[in-house]
């Protein structure tokens, strides 16, 4: 029975026809139309019991027309004195036409409505106190029964049409927030998949350029220095092996929670591996404290573009050196990153891929997630410098 009762709601809801059929039923049930003294003729009843029944058919379609026509019914019940001085026949017919538009937010036709019935039902009341049958202390329950019900129709219709509206603004207000975080689930993939390109990029970029250049120099060393060609075959291998883990600590977050293989990001200890791998020269300072290891990871991949630049940029001979401050701890924290290379002696180096430019905007990328900046450009006694500051503490993911 609960759960009927709990369900009965949406029934009513998918099953309008049913609703109408049971009202039309009450209102056609009640009375009993017959030659009576003091009665109108049958067919006088007839006209006017179809005046309450018919219109209720059309009540959802044309709820003013079928207000009119109740109402006229219901006044020419009093005037005709069909029912003697009965009139609950119409009002049940009333109220459901009230209710309508009530619901429908007609508020001025219902009110013309409501007028109508109260002044109707206000001229029946000398016909009651001058009837002795009716006469007494009970004479105003009748009139009053019949305004109470009215009047209840009306605040029935203005509870369903609150509610429903309420109902309405909340399913938006669902439609809304689903939106929103369909938007939100799409911008968030869309920032994930640029991000995991720039990671790719930057990988790719850097262990693509060591190899090349160890292969040319391995190339060009194998005839004079054997132990040089073997060093660099050397690098070329643990270089191959770290960008296919980093490749795959990526490509892992794309697969099923649970099946990823937990891969070591990058952190300080790294920079001096790929400093040294560079030639470069690797200078830290500052407390290490309070830095996320994020934070860290950016770092070190800010330095690896940089390299990755002198690699494929910078002349042979060139002499790098990377200086990194992590700051202290507390309010306003900078860590600061500084790449210079000089301008070294030799020609143009190995020829490598064409880049797309992506390098420098990615350095900068990561920088801005952390509220800071990137400068690069030429020094003054020739070679190229990358500055770049971030702010631990204002991370905007």
């Amino acid at each position: 029975m609960l759960r009927l009762i709990e369900n009965l709601p949406g029934w009513r809801l998918r099953h309008p026809w049913l609703t109408d059929a049971l009202l039309i039923a009450l209102v056609v049930g009640p009375p009993v139309i017959r030659a009576q003294p003091g009665w109108r003729p049958v067919w006088v009843q007839l006209v006017v019991y179809a005046g309450f029944v018919v219109p209720l058919f059309w009540r959802r379609t044309r709820p003013v027309l079928a207000a009119s026509v109740v109402t006229a019914a219901f006044w020419a019940q009093y005037l005709g004195d069909v029912w003697g001085r009965e009139p609950g026949r119409g009002v049940l017919a009333l109220s459901a036409v009230l209710y309508t538009l009530v619901v429908r937010g007609l508020r001025r036709t219902a009110t013309v409505v409501a007028v109508c019935a109260a002044s109707c039902v206000l001229l029946w009341v000398p016909d009651w106190l001058s009837d002795s049958a009716t006469a007494g202390p009970d004479t105003w329950f009748t009139p009053a029964l019949v305004v109470l019900w009215l009047a209840g129709s009306w605040m029935l219709g203005a509870y369903v049409r609150a509610r429903r509206a309420y109902l309405a603004e909340f399913a938006r207000r669902a439609e809304l927030t689903e939106s929103r975080r369909a938007a939100l689930a799409r911008a968030a993939a869309a920032e994930e998949r640029a991000r995991i390109a720039r990671e790719i990029h930057d990988v790719l970029a850097h262990g693509v350029s060591v190899m090349v250049l160890n292969a040319e120099g391995a190339r060009l060393a194998r005839a004079t220095d054997p132990t040089a060609a073997d060093r660099a075959l050397a690098v070329i291998g643990t270089t191959g092996r770290e960008a296919l883990g980093e490749l795959r600590r990526l490509l892992d977050v794309l697969g099923p929670d649970g099946e990823q293989e937990q891969v070591r990001a990058p952190d300080l200890t790294d920079l001096r591996t790929l400093a040294d791998r560079c030639g470069a020269r690797l200078d830290v300072c500052g407390d290490p404290a309070g830095v996320s290891a994020d934070a860290v990871e950016q770092t070190y991949r800010i330095v690896q573009e940089a390299l990755t630049n002198v690699t494929k940029h910078a002349s042979p001979g060139a002499r790098t050196r990377v200086r990194i401050d992590l700051g202290s701890p507390g309010p306003g924290r900078r860590v600061r990153v500084r790449v210079d290379n000089s301008a070294g002696t030799g020609t143009a180096p190995v020829a490598l891929p064409v880049s797309a430019g992506r390098g420098l905007a990615g350095m900068r990328e990561r920088a801005a997630r952390y509220g800071g900046t990137v400068a690069a450009g030429q020094r003054p006694g020739g070679g190229y410098r990358v500055d770049a500051v971030l702010r631990p503490e204002a991370v905007t993911a």
